[in-house]
C-alpha cells in the first residue's frame, strides 16, 4: 500500500505541474526545447535586421585646386606621334601619348630596358655602382616653354597656389624592364615650341630633348567636356 501511495503521489504531481503555468515556464527554462529555442534567436535576428542603422555623419567638403589634375572633366587628345628621345644600347624612352584639360594636360611616357639588362628592381648596372646612382635619382624629365620658363618634376607643397609650372608624376606600372608612367603639367603651356627634356644616366642615356608645337595641347583642351563642377559636393 505504501508503494502504491508513492506511486499515487508522483501521477499527482505530474498531472499538477501539467496543469501549473509557472511551474511549465520553470520546466521550459530548465530544459528549452531546440527547436523553440531556434525560432527565438531568428526572430531576434530579424529584429536586428530591421532596426535602423545609425545615420551616417556627412562626408567633408572636398576641395579641389586648379593645379590639380581634374576628377570632373574627360580630356581632349592632343593628335600626335610617338616622340623618341634619344635610346642607348640598354635604355629607351618615348612619349607615347598626350591628354589636354581646361587647365592642364598629361602625357604618358614609355620606358624599355634591353632584355639581359638589370632592371628597376634588380642588381644595379656597373655605372650605377661607379657613381652611387639609384633609378630613382637618374631618372629626371622637366619641360621647356616658349617663354623662357621651366617646369621640373615635383609635387606643390601645401595649398597655395605654385609659383610657376608643375610637373608631377601621376603614377604608373610595369615590370622590371617595361614601365608605362603618367605625369601631369600645370598650366596650359603658351603658345609656340614646348620641349620635353628627359636623361636616364644609370643606363646610359644622357640629357635628350623632344618637342612638339605647345597649339596641339591647346587646341586639344578646348575639346575637354567639363562633366561637373570640380568643386561639387
Amino acid at each position: 500500500m505504501t508503494v502504491t501511495r508513492g506511486k499515487h503521489k508522483d501521477r499527482l504531481s505530474c498531472t499538477r505541474a501539467r496543469h501549473d503555468p509557472a511551474r511549465n515556464d520553470l520546466l521550459s527554462n530548465e530544459s528549452p526545447d531546440p527547436i523553440a529555442r531556434q525560432g527565438t534567436l531568428i526572430q531576434a535576428d530579424a529584429v536586428r535586421f530591421f532596426r535602423k542603422s545609425p545615420a551616417r555623419e556627412p562626408a567633408p567638403h572636398r576641395v579641389h585646386y586648379p593645379w590639380n589634375p581634374p576628377e570632373a572633366e574627360l580630356p581632349g587628345i592632343v593628335p600626335i606621334d610617338t616622340l623618341h628621345f634619344d635610346r642607348s644600347e640598354q635604355a629607351a624612352i618615348a612619349i607615347i601619348g598626350m591628354s589636354a584639360y581646361t587647365r592642364g594636360y598629361e602625357f604618358f611616357l614609355a620606358r624599355r630596358i634591353r632584355p639581359g639588362t638589370p632592371g628597376i628592381d634588380e642588381d644595379p648596372t656597373p655605372d650605377a655602382l661607379r657613381r652611387g646612382l639609384t633609378e630613382a635619382q637618374s631618372f629626371q624629365i622637366s619641360l621647356q616653354f616658349s617663354d623662357g620658363r621651366k617646369a621640373i618634376n615635383g609635387r606643390p607643397r601645401g595649398d597655395s597656389e605654385p609659383a610657376g609650372p608643375i610637373l608631377q608624376p601621376r603614377g604608373g606600372g610595369g615590370t622590371s624592364h617595361s614601365q608605362l608612367l603618367r605625369w601631369w603639367a600645370w598650366p596650359l603651356p603658351p603658345s609656340g615650341p614646348l620641349e620635353f627634356i628627359c636623361q636616364w644616366p644609370i643606363y646610359g642615356i644622357g640629357e635628350t630633348r623632344v618637342g612638339i608645337d605647345a597649339q596641339l595641347i591647346l587646341d586639344a583642351a578646348r575639346r575637354s567636356v567639363q562633366l561637373w563642377p570640380e568643386d561639387e559636393g
